[in-house]
Order: C-alpha cells, then sequence, then structure tokens
C-alpha cells in the first residue's frame, strides 16, 4: 500500500465491474464502475472511463467492452 506524504493512501484500479453511458446535456459519458485496490466490490466507484483511460491504460488492456463481444457474437 502506497501513503503519500500527506498521509493520503493511494490505491491502483482492480477491476472494472460494470459500464453505463451517462447523458449530459448533448454529450454522452461512458463511466466504468471500478473496484479499488483493497476494497470490496460493494463499494466499487463510477468514473468516467476516458480519464480512468489516460491515468491506468493497463486496466483496459484486454477487458472488452460488452458491446464489443454482441457485436463480434453477431458477426458469426
Amino acid at each position: 500500500m502506497q501513503v503519500e506524504p500527506e498521509g493520503e493512501v493511494l490505491v491502483e484500479p482492480l477491476n472494472i465491474l460494470d459500464r453505463r453511458e451517462v447523458r449530459l446535456w448533448k454529450w454522452v459519458i461512458t463511466q466504468a464502475k471500478v473496484q479499488w485496490q483493497h476494497y470490496g466490490p460493494d463499494e466499487a466507484t463510477w468514473e468516467d472511463e476516458e480519464l480512468l483511460k489516460e491515468a491506468y491504460p493497463n486496466l483496459f488492456r484486454g477487458h472488452r467492452h460488452q458491446d464489443d463481444v454482441q457485436s463480434q457474437e453477431g458477426e458469426m
């Protein structure tokens, strides 16, 4: 566990549990429900997916969006 000099604990995302789209005026924002290191799934939080991709690109490698899975199944 990493601790900042100010006493804040730094946690890394462990897993993406779910995704949702949130409409904000004319924009649609994709959010990911993230389970954080040292916390259980019941304490997961919704985060902006684009910000997560910038901060934690490894979290998204090999993790396919549900829409991608459905579209690939339809192509078979």
